[in-house]
This record gives C-alpha cells, sequence and structure tokens, in this order.
C-alpha cells in the first residue's frame, strides 16, 4: 500500500449527476433504425446460396444481379439443432413490413412469409410490396429478386438500387431511428454512449502501413450501416448518424477512431462533430479499440504492432503517442482550452495491464510530449465480472461467484499485476489526470462460446439477483471507490453462450428481466440522493478524507459556516453500521473525527456526515 497521502473528496464529486453510460451496438437487439436493410447486409447468389462477391455489387454495395435477400432473427444456436436460451426467447418479427427499391423486378417471399401487393411505378422507376410475417414465426425469412432492372435502359439480372424493409407499424422511414431504441434512452439517464461496436471499430483496419482516407468512411448513402466488405467498408454506422443519435438522446459522445484513420481523415471528423454536435455534449476520444487485445478480429493490434516496429518504439509506446495524436488533431479543430474540457482523450488498457502497459505509457508520453494531464483526460478499463465456471452451479451460486468476482477487483496490492480499481484511481491521481479512472465496458460476462451449464448462466443474468451485483458493481465498488464514469456493456444482446452482455434482449420488450430496470433505477436513485443531499447553503461541501486507502486511522477533516449538530456514520459495502460518532452541535471552524480502521476487513466503506438537516455520503477503502 502507497504511504499516506491526502485526499481531497467533494461530496458527490462525480455523482452530483450519475457518471454511468452504455455501449450500444449495430443491430441492437429488436431493431436500431426503422429500415432493417440499413443494420442487415446479408445478400446472396440464387443459384449457389454464397454471399455476394465485389463484382456482383456495385459502388455502394446494392446487389448488380439477380439476388437473395435473407433476414435470421432465430436463437442461438437453432440453425444447428438447439438453443442455448432455456426460455426460447423470440424477437417477434410479426406483421406487415413495408418494402421498396429502385428499379424493376419480381419478388418472392420463400421462406417465413409471403409477399403481397408488388406493384411498379414506371414514373418513378420505383417497386413496392408488402412482406407479410404471420405470428409465431421462427424468425428466418428469404427474399428472392428475379427478373431485376435497375432501370428500364439496363438489361435483365442488372439487380436494384435503394432497397428499404421498414419493420411493421411505419409507413417511411424519415425518423430513421426505431422508435422503441430511442425511447430506452428517454427512460434511462445516461451520461454518455459508447459507439465501438455501432461504428464497428474492431478488425474493420486494413494491413499496415495502409491509411483509411476520409473519402473510404461509411455514408448515410451506402446500402447498409453495417459492415459491406464487398466494398472495402468493413467499419459501421457512419458519423453523421453517431452525431444524430447523441443528439437526439442529449448523451456525450464517446467515439473510437480507427488507428488506420489518416490524419486528414482525424482532422474531418473532429470537423464534423464541431459543426454537428450539439455544442453542450462532450465528446470522448479513444484510440480504436483494445489494441493490445491479440485475439482473433482485433486486427487494430496488429496494426498497432507493425506501426510501432516502423517506428522503432515499443507497441504501448505507440498506442501512447497515437493517443496524443488524436488530442493534438481535436484542440487544433475544436480550438486551445478544448482539451480535458469538451475534448476527453481517454487512455486505455487491459485491467492487469496497469504497471505493464499504463504506467509506461504515462511515462513515454511525459518524457516525449509533456505531462499526460496536458493531453490526456483519464485512463480507463474494463470492469467485467463473471461466475459460473463450473458444470452444475446454481444461479445462487453463480452470483455468489460473481460477487466475490467483483470484490476481487477492488484492491489488488498483493498480487503480481497490483491493478484493482483503488490501483488504477491511485495512478490517475499520480498523474493528475482530471478525468481520474474511467471503465470503458464492463458489466456481466457469462460468455466465451462454451455450453456448460448455459440455462443456469442464463437464468442468471435474468435474475433479480443479478441486479443486486450490477448495482455493487457499478456503485459501491467502482463509482464509490473513487472513479468517475462507468459505461455498461451493452444495451441489447441475445442471451446465449456467447455471451448475455445486453441489459435486455428486445428493445421493444425492456423490462422483460431485471438488468434494463435495475440500471434506470440505479441512475434515478443516484442523482435523486445527489439532488437531495447536495450541500445547502449553510453547509460545508467539502470534507478531507485522509490516508485514503487507509490500513489504520482514518482522519475525516470539515469545516462549518455556522454552527450545526454533527453526526458521523460509517457503513460496510452490506449496509451495515460499523461505526457512529455523535457529538452533537459544533461551533464553526475546523472540525476533526477519527476512526481506528485497523481492526476493520478490507474493502470499501461509506461515511455519512451529517450537519443539521443536510447529509452528504462519499466512500473509502481499507487496505493492509
Amino acid at each position: 500500500m502507497k504511504a499516506a497521502q491526502l485526499v481531497v473528496l467533494t461530496l458527490f464529486p462525480i455523482l452530483s449527476t450519475a457518471q454511468i453510460g452504455v455501449n450500444i451496438d449495430l443491430p441492437e437487439r429488436g431493431g436500431t433504425y426503422i429500415d432493417l436493410v440499413k443494420e442487415n447486409y446479408r445478400w446472396h447468389e440464387l443459384s449457389t446460396g454464397a454471399e455476394l462477391g465485389p463484382a456482383q455489387v456495385d459502388a455502394q454495395g446494392w446487389p448488380a444481379l439477380d439476388a437473395r435477400y435473407i433476414g435470421d432473427f432465430r436463437p442461438v444456436a437453432e440453425w444447428a439443432g438447439s438453443i442455448d436460451d432455456p426460455e426460447v426467447y423470440r424477437l417477434d418479427v410479426s406483421g406487415t413490413w413495408k418494402c421498396s427499391f429502385t428499379g424493376q423486378g419480381d419478388v418472392n417471399g420463400t421462406f417465413g412469409a409471403v409477399v403481397q401487393n408488388l406493384s411498379y411505378n414506371a414514373g418513378t422507376n420505383t417497386t413496392t410490396f408488402d412482406f407479410v410475417v404471420t405470428p409465431g414465426s421462427n424468425g428466418l425469412f428469404l427474399i428472392e429478386f428475379t427478373e431485376t432492372r435497375r432501370t428500364p435502359a439496363h438489361p435483365l439480372n442488372s439487380g436494384i438500387t435503394g432497397f428499404k424493409m421498414l419493420r411493421p407499424g411505419y409507413e417511411d422511414d424519415s425518423e430513421l431511428f426505431h422508435t422503441p431504441f430511442l425511447s430506452l434512452f428517454d427512460s434511462v439517464d445516461f451520461s454518455a454512449i459508447r459507439y465501438m461496436n455501432f461504428t464497428i471499430t474492431n478488425g474493420s483496419d486494413p494491413a499496415y502501413p495502409v491509411l483509411t482516407t476520409w473519402s473510404e468512411r461509411k455514408l448515410p448513402s451506402d446500402a447498409s450501416q453495417t459492415a459491406i466488405p464487398q466494398i472495402g467498408k468493413n467499419g459501421g454506422a457512419c458519423w453523421e448518424h453517431v452525431i444524430d443519435l447523441a443528439n437526439r438522446t442529449q448523451t456525450d459522445a464517446w467515439i473510437n477512431v480507427p488507428i488506420s484513420a489518416s490524419t486528414d481523415y482525424v482532422i474531418q471528423l473532429a470537423t464534423m462533430l464541431k459543426n454537428g454536435l450539439d455544442p453542450d455534449l462532450n465528446i470522448y476520444v479513444e484510440n480504436s479499440n483494445e489494441v493490445w487485445n491479440t485475439a482473433p478480429g482485433f486486427e487494430q493490434s496488429q496494426y498497432n504492432q507493425a506501426q510501432a516496429t516502423a517506428l522503432g518504439i515499443d507497441q504501448h509506446q505507440n498506442h501512447a503517442r497515437r493517443t496524443v495524436e488524436l488530442a493534438q488533431i481535436f484542440e487544433d479543430v475544436f480550438g486551445s482550452g478544448s482539451l480535458n474540457n469538451r475534448i476527453r482523450v481517454v487512455l486505455c488498457s487491459h485491467q492487469p495491464m496497469l504497471k505493464w502497459w499504463v504506467e509506461p505509457m504515462l511515462q513515454y508520453v511525459n518524457a516525449t510530449f509533456g505531462p499526460p494531464s496536458d493531453f490526456i483526460y483519464a485512463i480507463g478499463s474494463q470492469t467485467y465480472f463473471s461466475g459460473g465456471h463450473e458444470a452444475g452451479e446454481s444461479v445462487d451460486k453463480i452470483l455468489d461467484d460473481c460477487h466475490e468476482s467483483i470484490i476481487g477487483q477492488i484492491d489488488e496490492t498483493g498480487g503480481v499485476n497490483e491493478a484493482g480499481r483503488i490501483q488504477w484511481i491511485e495512478k490517475a491521481m499520480d498523474w493528475n489526470l482530471p478525468g481520474g479512472y474511467v471503465s470503458y465496458e464492463g458489466g456481466p460476462d457469462h460468455g466465451g462460446g462454451s455450453t456448460e451449464n448455459i440455462a443456469n448462466r442464463i437464468l442468471a443474468e435474468r435474475s433479480e439477483g443479478m441486479c443486486e451485483e450490477m448495482r455493487f458493481n457499478l456503485d459501491d465498488a467502482f463509482l464509490q471507490v473513487g472513479a468517475t464514469l462507468a459505461m455498461q456493456f451493452t444495451l441489447t444482446s441475445g442471451y446465449n453462450r456467447y455471451g448475455c452482455w445486453g441489459l435486455t434482449d428486445d428493445v421493444n420488450v425492456p423490462h422483460r428481466n431485471f438488468k434494463f430496470g435495475c440500471l434506470r433505477d440505479l441512475i434515478n436513485d443516484i442523482n435523486v440522493n445527489a439532488e437531495e443531499l447536495s450541500p445547502k447553503e449553510n453547509a460545508q461541501p467539502v470534507v478531507f478524507v485522509f490516508p485514503n486507502p487507509s490500513s489504520g486511522m482514518v482522519h475525516f477533516s470539515f469545516e462549518l459556516s455556522q454552527p450545526a449538530e454533527f453526526q458521523l456514520t460509517i457503513y460496510d459495502l452490506l449496509g451495515r453500521e460499523v461505526y457512529r460518532f455523535d457529538e452533537g452541535r459544533k461551533e464553526r471552524g475546523l472540525h476533526g473525527v477519527d476512526w481506528d480502521s485497523g481492526n476493520a476487513p478490507i474493502g470499501v466503506y461509506r461515511y455519512l456526515l451529517c450537519f443539521g438537516g443536510d447529509c452528504f455520503s462519499g466512500g473509502f477503502v481499507v487496505g493492509k
């Protein structure tokens, strides 16, 4: 444990509004866009069933020949004869999907639905039809487009463009985003949205030294907003839609800039954000995603390694160099004073790699560019927890394992990595980073691909107990310890062997399990408490708690601006009172209270300070 140091804790310094955000996917389960085609790019040959190749699509990705379009909402792994989900939950895709495309052709629903009201308007060269899915569908449908002509001047079998498939209940897609998807952000006051998966950061970079140019970015007019490798666009949604969604939801935007993006690309991106994003919204900027991760699908790590070798530096140094480079470009565009204010650059790494990657990166920045706090707002890691690794574990045992998993991440002084959350917080303090320590991803993690005990693993995710573990992970073991922003992973997902990441598994029915409502209530509770307990006119808003962490005497120092009744109560994380100091009336001026934590178990503790009728809460850590 470090030597005692003075820590200034402003009461509710990070909880005056709950600093909890969320990662979003593309697609969200149950619908991101009104038009399904924007989030589902699955065009196949009629004869072989193979995906269309580059020579079979146009520059925007539309099929240049007769083709089949596939929609598949089946739960994992029904196509292989089994379903992981013990509840066999299915998305309801029944109803009439209003469809249209530019061009002419025959349309047949060969599986899962029927085509009705097929009509061609020669004046506009537009074909419309209804695709009717009956209730009880298993979620798989196929649409075949034959005898196609792009324009009357084109030959037969020349394909179509502009295909739209609007979800049941919509007549047009002028609002762009699916209403239930947007409604989730009306019901939960998220601080920020991280767009890593939405823009498909992972695996979208070319091999070094090829750069990604601004002209190669995803456009709103492309055939889909998901990856279209046939035209060399492996990324996800366009930046225009990121701006649109951030403005509509009034949430700060956390963006992941491709590691291969050219300098001009970054300048153009920053300029677009400056011109389009609501000026009251902040922008968190991250260099790609997990450039330390060498698992398949993280080609950005290979790019980082190759670039580092070319520059004659280590891979972690290159990650730091690129992060500073992004900071400098964004400051040039947004102006002096924007860094660590509206522009918040985050240096992220793997949670155990605090002293193996993060400290060397900060040292490198300091030696090469100057104080890291001039460029970097915060350091961040992931904060996942898990349980149920043993065969046959009950739901209750899985939840117990989850709790132990969280506790084990709070403080790590005796381990090899010395990389608990407290150590990350201390590192941010050591380098005076204004945003402290953040979590770029986190939450329950029961993926990995194994089907061992899969039913109970999924049932645990849907249980009320998982709600309590989420609250413990986000509030007690993160925000109350002194971290600043937790980004939950993720808004929605299927629940299966590959993970049960989502707060819900259906945007249309968000409360069918406890996690979504749990996070909503947590954020609301924190905000309400912050408002109710905020310092009043005659209350003292600052308390000094030191040393923090402590292994002995903890000293609380505060100042009263006028006489008041005073009481200090300390609680453990289970809410049990472990100490109370009630001395009655205190005169105005400086006061101090000591508590001997020497016999207290290691962990996180909360304190409640009451001055007259005004109470304030905070947290501190007891270590050894």
